[in-house]
């Protein structure tokens, strides 16, 4: 085994392992669905943990014209 530590989540103490997520973020042009991103997800409570360097990625990404649109329903609570 080499010298690198587990990471555990810092919510829950559950393994962490890589995944590719949905995330949603809101962005200066409304809201952003961003497919296929890295990250490290907790195996118990689902908390996701993003690199710096997949955060400015995604930054870019929201910053250029997006290569599909898709239409939400949208319901008021109240």
């Amino acid at each position: 085994m080499g010298d690198q530590q587990e990471m555990r989540c810092y919510f829950c103490g559950g393994e962490v392992a890589p995944r590719r997520v949905t995330h949603f973020r809101h962005t200066p042009r409304g809201a952003a669905e961003f497919r296929r991103v890295p990250c490290e997800e907790c195996l118990v409570c689902g908390e996701k943990y993003f690199s710096s360097e997949t955060v400015r990625h995604l930054e870019e990404l929201a910053s250029t014209t997006a290569h599909e649109y898709v239409q939400v329903p949208a319901y008021n609570y109240a």
